[in-house]
Protein backbone atom coordinates (compact mmCIF):
# COMPACT_ATOMS: atom_id res chain seq x y z
CA UNK A 1 0.00 0.00 0.00
CA UNK A 2 1.37 3.40 -0.97
CA UNK A 3 1.56 6.01 1.76
CA UNK A 4 -0.33 9.26 1.40
CA UNK A 5 0.48 12.54 3.13
CA UNK A 6 -2.06 14.69 4.92
CA UNK A 7 -0.79 18.18 5.78
CA UNK A 8 -2.59 19.79 8.71
CA UNK A 9 -2.61 23.53 9.33
CA UNK A 10 -2.73 24.39 13.03
CA UNK A 11 -2.08 20.89 14.32
CA UNK A 12 -1.59 22.23 17.86
CA UNK A 13 -5.13 23.69 17.89
CA UNK A 14 -8.46 21.95 18.51
CA UNK A 15 -9.36 21.34 14.87
CA UNK A 16 -5.95 20.32 13.60
CA UNK A 17 -5.26 18.09 16.58
CA UNK A 18 -8.54 16.26 16.03
CA UNK A 19 -7.64 15.61 12.38
CA UNK A 20 -4.23 14.32 13.43
CA UNK A 21 -5.75 11.98 16.02
CA UNK A 22 -7.96 10.33 13.41
CA UNK A 23 -5.33 9.93 10.70
CA UNK A 24 -2.74 8.61 13.15
CA UNK A 25 -4.96 5.55 13.43
CA UNK A 26 -5.46 5.22 9.67
CA UNK A 27 -3.09 2.80 7.88
CA UNK A 28 -1.37 4.17 4.80
CA UNK A 29 -1.22 7.78 5.99
CA UNK A 30 1.70 9.98 6.99
CA UNK A 31 0.89 13.15 8.92
CA UNK A 32 2.67 16.43 8.33
CA UNK A 33 1.88 18.94 11.04
CA UNK A 34 2.30 22.63 10.28
CA UNK A 35 3.15 25.00 13.10
CA UNK A 36 4.68 28.45 13.34
CA UNK A 37 7.22 27.00 15.77
CA UNK A 38 7.90 23.24 15.45
CA UNK A 39 10.25 23.43 18.44
CA UNK A 40 7.62 24.49 21.00
CA UNK A 41 6.38 21.86 23.48
CA UNK A 42 2.94 21.47 21.88
CA UNK A 43 4.63 20.71 18.55
CA UNK A 44 7.11 18.33 20.16
CA UNK A 45 4.18 16.30 21.49
CA UNK A 46 3.24 15.49 17.91
CA UNK A 47 6.82 14.82 16.84
CA UNK A 48 7.03 12.26 19.62
CA UNK A 49 4.07 10.45 18.05
CA UNK A 50 5.78 10.20 14.67
CA UNK A 51 4.28 13.28 13.06
CA UNK A 52 6.55 15.19 10.67
CA UNK A 53 6.48 18.74 12.04
CA UNK A 54 7.35 21.57 9.64
CA UNK A 55 7.39 25.34 9.97
CA UNK A 56 4.64 27.29 8.29
CA UNK A 57 3.09 30.70 8.90
CA UNK A 58 -0.15 31.81 7.26
CA UNK A 59 1.28 35.31 6.95
CA UNK A 60 4.14 33.90 4.86
CA UNK A 61 2.76 32.24 1.73
CA UNK A 62 6.16 30.90 0.65
CA UNK A 63 6.54 28.98 3.93
CA UNK A 64 3.11 27.42 3.38
CA UNK A 65 3.89 26.43 -0.21
CA UNK A 66 6.92 24.52 1.06
CA UNK A 67 4.95 22.96 3.90
CA UNK A 68 2.31 21.64 1.49
CA UNK A 69 4.77 20.23 -1.07
CA UNK A 70 3.85 16.70 -2.09
CA UNK A 71 0.76 16.51 0.13
CA UNK A 72 -2.18 14.41 -1.06
CA UNK A 73 -4.66 15.94 1.38
CA UNK A 74 -4.54 19.35 3.04
CA UNK A 75 -6.67 20.44 5.98
CA UNK A 76 -6.71 24.21 6.33
CA UNK A 77 -8.24 26.66 8.76
CA UNK A 78 -7.80 30.23 9.97
CA UNK A 79 -8.51 31.81 13.36
CA UNK A 80 -10.39 35.11 13.71
CA UNK A 81 -10.18 35.12 17.51
CA UNK A 82 -6.40 34.88 17.43
CA UNK A 83 -6.36 38.19 15.61
CA UNK A 84 -8.88 39.67 18.03
CA UNK A 85 -6.57 38.83 20.93
CA UNK A 86 -3.50 40.38 19.32
CA UNK A 87 -2.69 43.71 21.05
CA UNK A 88 -1.08 44.99 17.84
CA UNK A 89 -4.42 44.74 16.08
CA UNK A 90 -6.09 46.78 18.80
CA UNK A 91 -3.43 49.45 18.38
CA UNK A 92 -3.93 49.38 14.62
CA UNK A 93 -7.70 49.67 15.03
CA UNK A 94 -7.31 52.73 17.25
CA UNK A 95 -4.96 54.42 14.79
CA UNK A 96 -7.28 53.69 11.86
CA UNK A 97 -10.46 54.66 13.68
CA UNK A 98 -11.92 51.20 13.29
CA UNK A 99 -12.95 48.36 15.56
CA UNK A 100 -10.59 45.49 16.42
CA UNK A 101 -13.18 43.21 14.83
CA UNK A 102 -12.78 44.92 11.47
CA UNK A 103 -9.00 44.66 11.66
CA UNK A 104 -9.27 40.99 12.65
CA UNK A 105 -11.56 40.46 9.65
CA UNK A 106 -8.96 41.93 7.31
CA UNK A 107 -6.21 39.78 8.85
CA UNK A 108 -8.20 36.57 8.55
CA UNK A 109 -9.28 37.30 4.98
CA UNK A 110 -5.66 37.92 4.02
CA UNK A 111 -4.51 34.70 5.67
CA UNK A 112 -7.31 32.77 4.00
CA UNK A 113 -6.21 33.98 0.58
CA UNK A 114 -2.59 33.09 1.26
CA UNK A 115 -3.65 29.66 2.45
CA UNK A 116 -5.55 29.07 -0.80
CA UNK A 117 -2.65 30.41 -2.89
CA UNK A 118 -0.26 27.99 -1.20
CA UNK A 119 -2.57 25.02 -1.69
CA UNK A 120 -3.10 25.88 -5.36
CA UNK A 121 0.64 25.69 -6.11
CA UNK A 122 0.56 22.05 -5.02
CA UNK A 123 -2.52 21.01 -6.98
CA UNK A 124 -0.66 18.37 -9.02
CA UNK A 125 -0.20 16.03 -6.04
CA UNK A 126 -3.42 17.05 -4.30
CA UNK A 127 -6.38 14.70 -4.03
CA UNK A 128 -8.43 16.77 -1.60
CA UNK A 129 -8.39 20.15 0.10
CA UNK A 130 -10.65 20.36 3.17
CA UNK A 131 -11.21 23.98 4.13
CA UNK A 132 -12.71 24.85 7.50
CA UNK A 133 -15.05 27.77 6.95
CA UNK A 134 -18.42 29.25 8.03
CA UNK A 135 -21.51 30.43 6.21
CA UNK A 136 -21.89 33.66 4.21
CA UNK A 137 -23.80 35.75 6.74
CA UNK A 138 -24.36 38.82 4.58
CA UNK A 139 -25.65 36.75 1.65
CA UNK A 140 -28.04 34.50 3.56
CA UNK A 141 -29.38 37.35 5.72
CA UNK A 142 -29.90 39.53 2.62
CA UNK A 143 -27.56 42.12 4.10
CA UNK A 144 -29.36 42.39 7.44
CA UNK A 145 -26.53 40.93 9.55
CA UNK A 146 -23.37 42.94 8.96
CA UNK A 147 -21.08 42.37 11.96
CA UNK A 148 -20.84 38.58 12.21
CA UNK A 149 -17.33 39.04 10.92
CA UNK A 150 -15.82 35.78 12.15
CA UNK A 151 -18.25 33.98 9.84
CA UNK A 152 -17.86 36.26 6.85
CA UNK A 153 -14.05 36.40 6.97
CA UNK A 154 -13.87 32.63 6.61
CA UNK A 155 -16.32 32.59 3.71
CA UNK A 156 -14.19 35.07 1.77
CA UNK A 157 -11.57 32.33 1.34
CA UNK A 158 -14.23 30.18 -0.33
CA UNK A 159 -15.18 32.94 -2.76
CA UNK A 160 -11.52 33.62 -3.52
CA UNK A 161 -10.80 29.95 -4.15
CA UNK A 162 -13.76 29.48 -6.48
CA UNK A 163 -13.03 32.64 -8.46
CA UNK A 164 -9.25 32.37 -8.81
CA UNK A 165 -8.65 28.60 -8.82
CA UNK A 166 -11.56 26.73 -10.45
CA UNK A 167 -9.48 23.56 -10.85
CA UNK A 168 -8.62 23.57 -7.15
CA UNK A 169 -12.29 24.13 -6.34
CA UNK A 170 -13.03 20.80 -8.06
CA UNK A 171 -10.82 19.06 -5.47
CA UNK A 172 -12.15 20.96 -2.45
CA UNK A 173 -14.70 20.16 0.25
CA UNK A 174 -15.87 22.63 2.88
CA UNK A 175 -16.41 22.06 6.59
CA UNK A 176 -18.56 24.43 8.63
CA UNK A 177 -18.19 23.45 12.28
CA UNK A 178 -21.24 24.12 14.43
CA UNK A 179 -21.36 26.01 17.72
CA UNK A 180 -18.53 24.69 19.88
CA UNK A 181 -19.85 22.66 22.80
CA UNK A 182 -16.75 23.80 24.69
CA UNK A 183 -17.78 27.48 24.55
CA UNK A 184 -19.14 27.20 28.08
CA UNK A 185 -15.53 27.25 29.29
CA UNK A 186 -15.26 30.77 27.89
CA UNK A 187 -18.49 31.94 29.48
CA UNK A 188 -21.28 31.05 27.03
CA UNK A 189 -23.43 29.29 27.89
CA UNK A 190 -22.89 29.08 31.64
CA UNK A 191 -25.99 28.24 33.69
CA UNK A 192 -26.46 30.75 36.52
CA UNK A 193 -27.82 29.59 39.84
CA UNK A 194 -31.00 31.32 41.02
CA UNK A 195 -32.27 31.94 44.55
CA UNK A 196 -34.64 28.99 44.32
CA UNK A 197 -31.78 26.63 43.42
CA UNK A 198 -32.65 26.36 39.75
CA UNK A 199 -30.37 27.44 36.90
CA UNK A 200 -30.86 29.79 33.98
CA UNK A 201 -29.04 30.16 30.64
CA UNK A 202 -29.52 33.57 29.07
CA UNK A 203 -28.61 34.55 25.50
CA UNK A 204 -30.08 36.97 22.92
CA UNK A 205 -31.98 34.46 20.77
CA UNK A 206 -35.04 32.23 20.91
CA UNK A 207 -34.83 29.19 23.13
CA UNK A 208 -36.47 26.92 20.55
CA UNK A 209 -34.27 27.87 17.54
CA UNK A 210 -32.38 24.81 16.31
CA UNK A 211 -28.64 24.95 15.57
CA UNK A 212 -25.73 22.50 15.18
CA UNK A 213 -23.39 21.91 18.12
CA UNK A 214 -20.06 20.10 17.95
CA UNK A 215 -17.16 18.89 20.06
CA UNK A 216 -14.39 20.23 17.78
CA UNK A 217 -11.46 18.60 19.56
CA UNK A 218 -13.01 15.16 19.20
CA UNK A 219 -14.99 15.24 15.95
CA UNK A 220 -13.26 17.51 13.41
CA UNK A 221 -11.08 14.59 12.38
CA UNK A 222 -14.09 12.35 11.76
CA UNK A 223 -15.69 14.97 9.52
CA UNK A 224 -12.45 15.47 7.61
CA UNK A 225 -11.96 11.73 7.10
CA UNK A 226 -15.50 11.46 5.71
CA UNK A 227 -14.92 14.34 3.31
CA UNK A 228 -11.72 12.68 2.08
CA UNK A 229 -13.56 9.41 1.45
CA UNK A 230 -16.44 10.81 -0.61
CA UNK A 231 -16.59 12.95 -3.75
CA UNK A 232 -15.42 16.56 -3.39
CA UNK A 233 -17.67 19.61 -3.40
CA UNK A 234 -19.69 18.99 -0.25
CA UNK A 235 -20.41 21.76 2.25
CA UNK A 236 -20.61 19.76 5.47
CA UNK A 237 -21.96 21.27 8.68
CA UNK A 238 -19.94 19.53 11.37
CA UNK A 239 -22.33 18.63 14.17
CA UNK A 240 -22.84 15.97 16.80
CA UNK A 241 -26.37 17.20 17.49
CA UNK A 242 -28.82 19.72 16.10
CA UNK A 243 -30.72 21.20 18.98
CA UNK A 244 -32.06 24.31 20.73
CA UNK A 245 -31.03 26.04 23.93
CA UNK A 246 -34.23 24.70 25.49
CA UNK A 247 -32.95 21.21 24.63
CA UNK A 248 -29.49 22.03 25.96
CA UNK A 249 -30.88 23.22 29.30
CA UNK A 250 -33.06 20.12 29.67
CA UNK A 251 -30.10 17.81 29.02
CA UNK A 252 -27.73 19.75 31.27
CA UNK A 253 -30.26 19.84 34.10
CA UNK A 254 -30.95 16.12 33.82
CA UNK A 255 -27.23 15.27 33.91
CA UNK A 256 -26.64 17.40 36.99
CA UNK A 257 -29.89 16.65 38.81
CA UNK A 258 -31.11 20.24 38.80
CA UNK A 259 -33.74 22.36 37.08
CA UNK A 260 -32.39 24.47 34.21
CA UNK A 261 -34.27 26.73 31.82
CA UNK A 262 -33.46 29.16 29.03
CA UNK A 263 -34.38 32.84 29.03
CA UNK A 264 -33.99 35.18 26.10
CA UNK A 265 -31.91 38.25 26.94
CA UNK A 266 -31.74 41.66 25.29
CA UNK A 267 -28.80 41.96 22.89
CA UNK A 268 -28.14 45.46 24.26
CA UNK A 269 -26.34 43.91 27.24
CA UNK A 270 -23.76 42.32 24.94
CA UNK A 271 -23.51 45.40 22.76
CA UNK A 272 -22.83 47.69 25.71
CA UNK A 273 -21.00 45.50 28.23
CA UNK A 274 -18.85 43.10 26.21
CA UNK A 275 -16.84 45.48 24.02
CA UNK A 276 -15.23 44.64 21.61
CA UNK A 277 -16.80 41.16 21.43
CA UNK A 278 -20.41 42.04 22.25
CA UNK A 279 -21.68 43.34 18.93
CA UNK A 280 -19.93 40.50 17.10
CA UNK A 281 -21.54 37.81 19.25
CA UNK A 282 -24.94 39.51 19.34
CA UNK A 283 -25.01 39.61 15.54
CA UNK A 284 -24.07 35.92 15.48
CA UNK A 285 -26.92 34.98 17.79
CA UNK A 286 -29.35 37.11 15.79
CA UNK A 287 -28.18 35.40 12.60
CA UNK A 288 -28.68 31.92 14.09
CA UNK A 289 -32.09 32.95 15.44
CA UNK A 290 -33.48 34.52 12.28
CA UNK A 291 -31.69 32.72 9.46
CA UNK A 292 -30.16 29.57 10.93
CA UNK A 293 -26.54 28.80 11.74
CA UNK A 294 -25.96 27.75 8.14
CA UNK A 295 -28.15 30.55 6.78
CA UNK A 296 -30.61 27.90 5.57
CA UNK A 297 -28.24 27.34 2.66
CA UNK A 298 -29.91 24.55 0.64
CA UNK A 299 -26.56 23.13 -0.46
CA UNK A 300 -25.26 22.18 3.00
CA UNK A 301 -25.36 18.63 4.35
CA UNK A 302 -25.03 17.18 7.84
CA UNK A 303 -23.01 14.13 8.92
CA UNK A 304 -26.12 11.95 8.95
CA UNK A 305 -26.78 12.91 5.29
CA UNK A 306 -23.43 11.75 3.87
CA UNK A 307 -24.23 8.09 3.37
CA UNK A 308 -21.03 7.01 5.15
CA UNK A 309 -20.40 6.16 8.76
CA UNK A 310 -19.27 9.29 10.62
CA UNK A 311 -18.38 8.96 14.28
CA UNK A 312 -19.77 11.96 16.17
CA UNK A 313 -20.09 13.07 19.78
CA UNK A 314 -23.62 14.07 20.74
CA UNK A 315 -24.13 17.06 23.00
CA UNK A 316 -25.40 14.79 25.75
CA UNK A 317 -22.25 12.66 25.51
CA UNK A 318 -20.10 15.78 25.65
CA UNK A 319 -21.93 17.31 28.61
CA UNK A 320 -21.71 14.07 30.60
CA UNK A 321 -17.91 14.10 30.35
CA UNK A 322 -17.47 17.63 31.72
CA UNK A 323 -16.65 18.70 35.27
CA UNK A 324 -19.41 21.16 36.21
CA UNK A 325 -18.26 21.76 39.78
CA UNK A 326 -17.23 25.35 38.97
CA UNK A 327 -20.78 26.09 37.78
CA UNK A 328 -22.73 24.11 40.38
Amino acid sequence: MSTKIIAIVGITGNQGASVADVFLDEPGWKIRGISRDPSKPSSKEWSNQGVEMVAGNLDDVESMKKAFKGANVIFGNTDFWQHMQNPANHERAEKEGRTPNEVAYDCEVEQGKKLVDAVAVNIDTLDRFVLSTLSDTKKWSNGKITFNLHFDAKWQAVEYLKEKYPELAKKTSFLQLGVFASNWKGGMPVPKKQEDGSYVVSLPMAGDAKFPMVDPRTDTGSFTKALVEIAPGKILVGAGSKMSWDDWCQIWGKINGVSCRFERSDRKFMDENMVPFGRELADMFQYIDEFGYDGSDPSVVYPWDLGVDVKVTTVEEYLKKQDWSSVL
